[in-house]
C-alpha cells in the first residue's frame, strides 16, 4: 500500500477558517507539497510549493495582492501559477511556472483536486454540514496520525471496534456494535453502511425520552476517506415496527458527524472531524460535552492505529486474518485498487491488509 496514490480525487486540505487572508499555508497531500492562500476576493489558491527556479518553498514567500513572490530570488507568480516577474530579467520563458491545483470550499473544508485539471468536477464534492450554518451547532478539530490512511479508513468502515476500543467513551454499554452486522451497499467511489442498534441506554438529556432508545446509524464513506455519519434516535420498538428497515419518520434526536481522512505521506495522515446536531435540538454546552467524548475516543483510535502500523512495518508481508466484521474494509480496499488501476498506477500491496 506504500507510495501509490489516486490522483484524480478531491482531498481535504484543511478547514476554511484556518486559511486567513494575507497568510500562506503549507500543506502536503499524497506526497505533493502545496502552498495555499486566499486572493483578495476570498478565493482559495493552491500552488505547487516549489519555485521553478531553485525549488525553494513558495510557502515561505510573500503575498503581493493576488500574487505570490518567492523570497529566495524574488520570482513572482500569478494566482494561475505563471511567473510574471523575474528580477533583473525582462524575458520570462513559458516554462517559468508552477502547477496550480483546482480548489473549492464546501462544508467548512478546503478541497484540492490532485489530478488532471480537466477531470475535476465540483459536483462530485460531498456535501457535509457547513460549520457556519446557524441551523447547526457543531464543533470541529483535527489530528495527525503516524500511519497509512487506509488503516484509518478500515477503522471507520468497521464500527464494531466501538464496543472494545471505546468501551469507556463512544461504545459505553453498547456491545451490539460488535454483535450487529450492518447492511452495506455500493456508492460511486464509496459505500453506504447502515444498521439498527435496539434498546440502547440513554445518556444525558436524551433520558427525557426514556431509559433506552432505538438507534439508527447510517453513513456514507467516500474515497479517500470522507465519512458522513447520521445517527438518529427513536422510541424503543421502532426498529421492530419497521422490520429493521430504513426509517422515514423524524427522529427524537439526530446527531451529525462529518470526518475526512487525508493522506499526506505513506506514514502520515491528517484527520479532520466535526460533531454536533441541529441548533434547535442542542445547546453549545451540551455540544461541548459531546465533543469532549468524541475527542477522547479519537485519541484511543490514534493510539491503537499507530501501534498497529508499527506491527505491520515489522513484517509487511504478513496477511491479516479476515472475519465477518471486515466486509466494509474489504470492499473499500477493492474500490481503492480499482481507482489506482484507472489512474494507471500500481495497486496497493496484497499483504498487510484485510480480506
Amino acid at each position: 500500500m506504500d507510495g501509490k496514490w489516486v490522483r484524480n480525487a478531491w482531498y481535504v486540505a484543511g478547514w476554511s477558517h484556518d486559511l486567513v487572508a494575507g497568510r500562506i499555508e503549507a500543506r502536503v497531500i499524497i506526497d505533493q507539497p502545496l502552498a495555499l492562500y486566499r486572493k483578495q476576493d476570498g478565493q482559495v489558491v493552491a500552488l505547487e510549493d516549489r519555485c521553478c527556479h531553485r525549488f525553494a518553498p513558495l510557502s515561505m514567500g510573500r503575498l503581493e495582492q493576488d500574487d505570490l513572490r518567492c523570497m529566495y530570488h524574488g520570482l513572482k507568480f500569478a494566482s494561475d501559477g505563471r511567473c510574471i516577474e523575474i528580477p533583473g530579467q525582462k524575458l520570462i520563458p513559458q516554462s517559468a511556472c508552477v502547477r496550480r491545483y483546482p480548489a473549492a470550499e464546501r462544508g467548512g473544508w478546503i478541497w484540492i483536486w490532485m489530478g488532471e485539471e480537466s477531470a475535476a468536477d465540483l459536483r462530485s464534492i460531498p456535501d457535509p454540514v457547513r460549520l457556519d450554518d446557524p441551523a447547526y451547532c457543531m464543533r470541529s478539530g483535527q489530528m495527525d496520525y503516524a500511519a497509512h490512511y487506509l488503516l484509518i479508513d478500515d477503522n471507520l468502515l468497521d464500527l464494531s471496534h466501538l464496543s472494545y476500543a471505546h468501551e469507556k467513551t463512544l461504545g459505553l454499554d453498547m456491545p451490539q456494535w460488535a454483535d450487529e452486522r450492518p447492511r452495506i451497499s455500493a456508492l460511486e467511489r464509496g459505500l453506504r453502511v447502515q444498521r439498527w442498534l435496539c434498546d440502547q441506554p440513554s445518556r444525558g438529556f436524551m433520558k427525557r425520552w426514556g431509559e433506552t432508545l432505538d438507534l439508527w446509524n447510517s453513513y456514507d464513506f467516500l474515497f479517500p476517506g470522507i465519512f458522513l455519519l447520521r445517527t438518529a434516535f427513536y422510541p424503543v420498538g421502532t426498529a421492530r415496527r419497521l422490520d429493521r428497515g430504513e426509517p422515514q419518520e423524524p427522529p427524537l434526536f439526530l446527531r451529525y458527524d462529518d470526518q475526512a481522512v487525508t493522506p499526506m505521506t505513506d506514514r502520515t495522515t491528517r484527520y479532520f472531524y466535526a460533531a454536533g446536531a441541529r441548533s434547535a435540538d442542542i445547546d453549545p454546552e451540551r455540544v461541548g460535552r459531546l465533543f469532549g467524548i468524541v475527542e477522547a475516543a479519537f485519541a484511543e483510535d490514534k493510539a491503537i492505529i499507530e501501534a498497529q502500523q508499527k506491527v505491520i512495518d515489522r513484517e509487511p508481508g504478513r496477511r491479516m486474518l479476515p472475519t465477518s466484521l471486515d466486509a466494509g474494509p474489504t470492499q473499500f480496499r477493492k474500490l481503492v485498487q480499482a481507482l489506482l488501476e484507472q489512474d494507471g498506477r500500481p495497486g496497493p500491496a496484497a499483504t498487510a491488509q484485510v480480506g
